[in-house]
């Protein structure tokens, strides 16, 4: 049957402190049905079946925080307000089908999209569920919800039609706004809370009052829709927590009073810091300038310690790259699973942010688990990853990805030798 599928020999890793030597991972019908121990008469006859021998198996992998339909190719770099400006729609959502390809050779079969108006990332998404297109799994925000002169109006270069509802101004504006993202098909709202660092403004400036904040989470938890704020700034997040989102994005300026409140009330982090690493490392080859790459170092500085802070109190942090075309390209997500490794956290915690705690803020538990009832989503990686997470990072070293029971490992490696997907890309930045 379609969806059948046993991985079997290998180091299952099923979630946090729950791995089994030589294990066996049965799906039937594009959901797992035994994860654990091999044994016999678990496997029906004539399942087809994958030799994980040597390697760690592990449950598809979460991107929390993408831009995917960004710049696909890295032969012809382009600045991105310049991309923004001059890439027609339909490009647009071309660039994000080949950046969505690469995400899923990486081994990462969801991915959060914080979506771009209009070019038809719903529609991508819904073509995928309904099996008509390849491709990761997509959570879509349809656009974000920003303020006149906030981050995100302030992206686009002064010659670019701005339409309406591209900015909401007050609360009426900002219920309406969520009501039209969930008629387009929002998977969750995305909101602007802070600045960035766009030309013009800072990262310090806050974007909303709290009453216009609490009316968007209002308005999207009355839809069953969730809120991601894009929150650099400390007054930025405060607001953000006033007003109850579920999940701080990036959180640069987060503080010790912050983060506490964040771990007692639950709200996620998603740090992104390997946009911030890609960036310090090679962001002058790669569309910015000496000078924009000096300005994002106090941002990246203040991620790590974010980050330190963040652990320190308990918040859940799940992973996410900010991955953006040619800035922090598709297909290198496990960068930021390095980077948490490399600032403290174990593999083993490092795995769980693109798991199951991804899974959690997502709402999704039958994602980012090998557990009965979870869909069959499974990345077999050679070598083991518990004690070198880099691995994940080598595109050699993914054997096969399987996505609700099938295996598209064929699929990929034909699809990357068509259109280049690989080649194009570094898999980590240079070292310095």
């Amino acid at each position: 049957m379609a969806g059948d599928i046993a991985v079997e020999g290998g180091l299952v890793w099923s979630g946090p402190h729950e791995h089994h030597q030589h294990g066996l991972v049965y799906i039937r019908a594009g959901v797992v049905v035994h994860a654990g121990p091999a044994g016999e008469g678990i496997v029906p006859p004539g399942t087809p079946r994958l030799d994980a021998t040597g390697c760690t198996v592990i449950p598809g992998l979460i991107d929390a925080h993408v831009h995917l339909t960004t710049n696909s190719d890295h032969h012809n770099v382009l600045p991105s307000d310049m991309f923004r400006g001059q890439v027609s729609k339909p490009g647009k959502l071309l660039h994000g089908q080949r950046n969505a390809h690469r995400a899923l050779a990486a081994g990462f079969t969801t991915l959060r999209v914080m979506g771009h108006r209009g070019v038809g990332e719903i529609e991508l998404r819904d073509f995928i569920d309904a099996g008509l297109v390849v491709g990761p799994r997509l959570l879509v925000a349809p656009w974000w919800i920003t303020m006149t002169n906030g981050h995100g109006d302030l992206f686009y270069p002064p010659y670019t039609l701005r339409e309406q509802w591209d900015t909401a101004d007050g609360v009426e504006e900002c219920r309406k706004l969520v009501r039209l993202q969930a008629k387009e098909g929002a998977d969750f709202i995305k909101v602007m809370a802070s600045g960035g660092m766009s030309k013009g403004e800072q990262p310090h400036w806050p974007n909303y009052s709290v009453a216009e904040l609490t009316a968007i989470v209002e308005t999207a938890h009355d839809l069953d829709l969730r809120v991601a704020a894009h929150a650099l700034s400390t007054e930025g997040i405060r607001r953000s927590l006033a007003a109850g989102v579920d999940s701080i994005e990036h959180g640069s300026y987060l503080d010790e009073d912050t983060a506490a409140e964040m771990a007692e009330r639950g709200t996620f982090l998603v740090p992104t810091m390997s946009f911030n690493d890609w960036c310090q490392r090679e962001g002058t080859g790669r569309g910015l300038s000496a000078q924009g790459v000096a300005d994002l170092r106090e941002a990246h500085d203040r991620t790590l310690k974010s980050f330190a802070l963040a652990r320190e109190a308990g918040v859940k942090v799940v992973m996410g790259t900010d991955s953006s075309g040619t800035l922090c390209p598709f297909g290198a997500h496990a960068r930021e699973l390095e980077l948490y490794v490399e600032h403290g956290m174990s593999a083993d915690e490092a795995l769980a942010t693109a798991t199951t705690t991804a899974a959690s803020l997502l709402g999704r538990p039958d994602l980012g688990a090998l557990r009965a009832g979870a869909v069959g989503d499974v990345v077999i990686v050679d070598g083991n990853v518990l004690s070198d997470v880099s691995r994940l990072g080598q595109q050699s070293n993914i054997r096969h990805v399987v996505r609700a029971g099938r295996d598209l490992s064929a699929f990929l490696r034909a699809t990357s030798e068509i259109l280049d997907l690989h080649s194009e890309v570094a898999t980590r930045p240079a070292r310095p």
